[in-house]
Order: C-alpha cells, then sequence, then structure tokens
C-alpha cells in the first residue's frame, strides 16, 4: 500500500485490527495494537527501497534535494531518508542539518503531502524533540495522512509535550487517526489522556476498543480488565483471522504486566495450560515465570 490510498483503508473503521506486542518499525508499539498504517508505511518502505538501488544516492545528496524545485524530488528525498532510518542505517545529522529538516518540515505545510509524511518519519526516527511542536501542529493538518505520521513521530520521540496534540487527535473524526492517537498516548503515558481512552472501551470499533485497553493498561488503569478478559477469552476460528485473535491476545498479556491484576493472573494461568495457540500458550507461561 502507498501513501496516496492510505486514507482509503482507514477510512471505513471496519478493518479488523493487527496487534503487534513488538516491532522492529515501531519501537514504541510494543503494548499497543499496530494500525493498519503502520504496516502500510513500513510495506511501502520494503516495497519501495527498489527505488534507492535503482538511484543510490548518499543522505547528503537526499537532503540538498529537499531544496530542490522540483516536487518529486523533494517528497522522494524525504522518502528515501526515512528509508534509510527505517532500516537502520547510521546516518549523522549534527544539530544545524536537523534544524533544516525541522525547518522543511513547517515550509512545507502547502507542499506536497508526501514530504511532510515522510519527513515527519525521519524527525520520529531521530526522536527529534525540537520537532514536537511543529508535530503536534500537523496533528491538526488536512490531510490524515499527515496526521497519522506526525502522531507517529510524537509517539516515538516520546516526549510528554506531544501528549496534548496526540489527545486531540483522538477526537479525529478518521479511525486511522484516533488509534494512531491511542498508540501515542499509550506511548506518551499520558495521564491526562485516561476519560477519552476509558470512552472509547465502550465503542462500537472493537479495534479502537481494544487499542484503548492497552493503552489504559499502560496507565495503570484498572478499568481495562474486563477488556483485556474479552481479549484473552477470544476463540480461534481455523481461518485467517486466526492470527488477529493470536496477536490480541499477545497484547492482552503484555498489557496484564502493567497491572499485576488477580483476575488477569488467573486467566492468564489458564492459557498457561490450555490455550490451544502455543505461541500464546508460551507467552502466558513466560509471564507467570516473571
Amino acid at each position: 500500500m502507498t501513501e496516496t490510498n492510505s486514507n482509503q483503508s482507514q477510512g471505513s473503521g471496519s478493518e479488523p485490527p493487527l496487534y503487534a506486542p513488538e516491532t522492529g518499525f515501531s519501537l514504541f508499539m510494543k503494548l499497543f495494537i499496530v494500525p493498519a498504517i503502520i504496516v502500510a508505511v513500513a510495506l511501502g518502505i520494503f516495497l519501495l527501497g527498489t527505488l534507492a538501488l535503482q538511484h543510490p544516492k548518499t543522505a547528503s545528496q537526499y537532503l540538498t534535494e529537499l531544496k530542490s524545485d522540483s516536487t518529486e524530488k523533494r517528497w522522494q528525498a524525504a522518502y528515501e531518508l526515512s528509508r534509510m532510518l527505517a532500516q537502520g542505517e547510521k546516518i549523522q545529522f549534527d544539530q544545524d542539518l536537523r534544524a533544516q529538516l525541522v525547518q522543511t518540515f513547517t515550509d512545507s505545510k502547502k507542499d506536497d503531502p508526501r514530504i511532510r509524511e515522510y519527513l515527519a518519519l525521519v524527525l520520529g526516527h531521530l526522536k527529534e524533540k525540537s520537532a514536537v511542536p511543529v508535530l503536534s501542529e500537523a496533528v491538526k493538518d488536512e490531510s490524515n495522512d499527515v496526521k497519522i505520521y506526525s502522531l507517529w513521530a510524537l509517539g516515538n520521540i516520546e516526549d510528554p509535550a506531544g501528549g496534548p496534540a496526540a489527545l486531540i487527535g483522538l477526537s479525529d473524526s478518521d479511525p486511522g487517526v484516533q488509534r494512531m492517537a491511542v498508540g501515542a498516548l499509550s506511548a506518551l503515558r499520558y495521564g491526562p489522556a485516561k476519560f477519552a481512552l476509558e470512552k472509547n472501551l465502550e465503542s462500537s470499533n472493537q479495534a479502537l476498543k481494544y487499542d484503548s485497553a492497552v493503552a489504559l493498561a499502560r496507565l495503570k488503569d484498572e478499568r481495562a480488565v474486563p477488556t483485556l478478559l474479552d481479549m484473552m477469552a477470544l476463540k480461534t476460528t481455523g481461518k485467517p483471522d486466526d492470527e488477529i485473535i493470536q496477536s490480541a491476545k499477545l497484547a492482552a498479556i503484555e498489557g496484564a504486566a502493567e497491572l499485576k491484576n488477580a483476575k488477569l493472573l488467573e486467566q492468564i494461568t489458564v492459557m498457561s495450560k490450555n490455550d490451544p495457540d502455543l505461541k500464546v500458550r508460551d507467552a502466558a507461561m513466560q509471564f507467570l515465570k516473571k
């Protein structure tokens, strides 16, 4: 999936939740149910990586191209920098270059949205705290993708100053933005979000409900317990959805570690003995050993 159609995947809110207690691409998602947009971004960076193989350039060259008169070159340069960082390449950015990236992000507000999308990823990977104000402002952007990528960056930077913007994102009309906002709030452990997250436990959007329960668990809020128990009780179906169910259970187990709740402990003990999924059973056993 590319950046041009990711809004369509997020807009319906009917897509099944995707869970990943730990992912290589999104370090702050250890206790969070990963929105489909994260998978889309990671997949896009992987699939479009051939562009770099065909036109290999250095990070410095891409930084120069960010100032190009060509819109195509500017967004591709931003993309390539995000790809390089996502793949773990060591790129040295001194304070002057970091300031230039932040300024370029600010100046590109009326440019091709892809430039801001990929620059948000760059700033997030760099954990650039000076970018928090402009990324926070971008949560109110016209583009849902810019909002989503900016929220991802705020979560990955892990500066509590990004909390108010993530809370704004939680009330967005787009389900994808809402879910990424939950992820950012979870990463930031932003206490003022508790009330809004608790309201989401009544949501008819199961994905948002589960996301919010895991986020609340990270905030050590016991009101997450009933939903976490529901996640643990999900039954396998013998269909492709079983992978989603497995990930939901794993996320619930991770969330339970934050609460030390007797009912959760009892259910995890049962899972360690009887869950038909060996990976879930093993995760439950590892939990009990801690």
